[in-house]
């Protein structure tokens, strides 16, 4: 009997620290899968005989309202509230099943970094401190349907990455948090040249939040940007060198909840200081303007965009979903162009996890390309769309 309670008396300190060590790290893995069914009624669909035409198309799509992903999150306690701390996020295609980002295995999210008291440094590929921001804009709402209509997503409100970058968060103060990022463009002989980077910070309080963001990237050479970020390789940037800044973005703005209606709200600008005139012979849009004309083109210097939206939840269960996006675009030595998009929709949980949605939108242009809100119209100055998909977490 002694010799029983002597081995119990070993054994239970030993498994009390072998179980709280495991308790003081985990290791999650959660997803996202989204597939939906869309109706287009305009798709550029030339001919010889009519090479401006368009034709309707129904087809199954991937990442509307969300992008489909597998993700691994975990988290190590080392002790005086220090954490060590990895995210592995890829994307894929839910219609066919194929890799997304361009086929990276974590193309999505791929960090390591340590936690504390003084806030949370990041290391990889990550995104900057605007899509951080998505409440203030359709993004979080409508997903992707708003993503042309927003500069091609040139102003990184629907989520861009950088890879090479370092990614500092500030703890929250007070309801403040800051942030700010840097990506090597890793370049030799030059600390500039394909470089990254970004800031921005917010305040909430209740149900009332504020921000803004700030983000560049330049040029590895001259009309080349094989450096840190994966997204704003502007076609604009044909004037610069190895170090020239080819994107400036910034995004400001805000959402307030009142009762079961959210509104949100965002002004954001995108620039591309090194765009260039189309040539002498295009200083007027015209249905055949190849990289001219249209968001992020040769010619365009700038994009004004302005988005508002409103959020209205009749039941627990049941959202109504209302947004309009208004852009005015500067052309180098043309006149501006505009377009304006409407989305509407109806988002049903059916439990905490799994919701069906049902969205339709509008885009129409004047004096500029038509980006279309998934792919391009062809020749018409305006594009429907209709979506119905089911969205799955775990």
């Amino acid at each position: 009997m002694k010799k029983h309670i002597l081995a119990a008396s070993i054994a239970a300190p030993l498994l009390v620290t072998a179980f709280g060590a495991h308790a003081q790290s985990s290791v999650t893995i959660y997803g996202i899968i989204n597939p939906s069914i869309t109706y287009t009624d305009k798709v550029a669909n030339a001919t010889a005989a009519n090479p401006t035409g368009t034709g309707s198309r129904l087809s199954m799509d991937t990442a509307v309202a969300q992008g489909s992903r597998l993700g691994f999150k975990g988290v190590e306690e080392l002790g005086g509230g220090l954490k060590a701390l990895f995210t592995l996020e890829n994307g894929f295609n839910a219609d066919t099943g194929a890799m997304a980002q361009g086929g990276l295995l974590f193309g999505r999210t791929a960090v390591v970094g340590l936690s504390g008291s003084a806030g949370t440094l990041l290391l990889g590929r990550q995104k900057d401190y605007i899509d951080d921001l998505s409440a203030y804009n359709g993004a979080l709402d409508f997903g992707s349907l708003v993503n042309n209509i927003h500069a091609l997503n040139l102003d990184r409100s629907q989520g861009a990455r950088v890879n090479n970058s370092v990614r500092y968060n500030s703890p929250n103060m007070g309801g403040v948090v800051l942030s700010t990022l840097v990506g090597f463009g890793e370049q030799a002989g030059s600390v500039g040249a394909g470089q990254s980077f970004g800031l921005g910070g917010s305040y909430t309080n209740g149900g009332l939040s504020i921000g803004a963001a700030y983000f560049q990237n330049k040029l590895t050479t001259n009309n080349s940007f094989t450096g840190s970020s994966d997204s704003g390789v502007a076609p604009g940037a044909v004037a610069g060198s190895a170090g020239s800044a080819s994107l400036r973005t910034f995004l400001l703005g805000g959402s307030w909840r009142i009762g079961n209606t959210r509104l949100y709200g965002s002004f954001s600008q995108v620039r591309q200081p090194l765009a260039v005139a189309a040539g002498s012979a295009m200083t007027a849009f015209t249905a055949s303007s190849g990289g001219a004309f249209t968001f992020g083109g040769v010619n365009n210097s700038r994009v004004n965009i302005l988005d508002l939206g409103v959020n209205y939840s009749i039941t627990p269960n049941v959202q109504l979903l209302g947004n309009v996006v208004g852009t005015r675009s500067k052309f180098v030595g043309a006149a501006d162009g505009s377009a304006m998009q409407l989305s509407a929709g109806v988002d049903y949980f059916l439990s905490k996890r799994t919701d069906v949605y049902l969205f339709y939108a509008n885009i129409r242009s004047s004096g500029m390309i038509n980006p279309g809100l998934y792919v391009a119209p062809g020749g018409s100055n305006t594009q429907n769309v209709l979506t119905a998909g089911i969205r799955h977490k775990f």
